[in-house]
């Protein structure tokens, strides 16, 4: 069997699996990556900077689902060059980040950014008691 074919069958497996997994541990129906990166792009503004590996994992998902759009579509044959193992490595990986509770969104939702814990001012308060 060509080299290519036999990367490519693996990481298509492991992204259904993965895929899967993200559903289940996102409690969706299906395209778990895709609500993965949807949530991360809603908190984008607020933690990108406070963590480095936010924006580099948005570009890896957009990254391994094109991948796996092209083989499931058959825009491009198991025995053409995709890529290599590490994006299974990589999903591997962000599995156990997520048992782990190492992972972004996880992360994201233990920060305390200033602005929510900011006091309210003089006039807010004030305004507070008439609503």
């Amino acid at each position: 069997m060509h080299r290519n074919r036999i990367t490519n069958k693996n990481f298509f497996d492991e992204y259904s699996y993965f895929d899967a997994y993200l559903a289940d541990y996102l409690n969706v129906d299906e395209n778990g990556v895709t609500e993965y990166v949807k949530r991360m792009k809603l908190a984008i503004y607020e933690v990108k900077d406070e963590l480095p590996e936010w924006m580099p994992t948005i570009e890896r998902f957009e990254k391994i689902k094109a991948r796996f759009e092209s083989l499931n579509n058959a825009e491009a044959s198991f025995d053409d060059y995709q890529g290599k193992d590490e994006d299974v490595v990589w999903m591997r990986i962000f599995i156990e980040k997520i048992e782990a509770s190492a992972d972004p969104l996880t992360k994201y939702s233990k920060l305390k950014f200033t602005f929510k814990k900011r006091k309210k001012s003089l006039l807010q308060r004030f305004f507070g008691l008439f609503n």
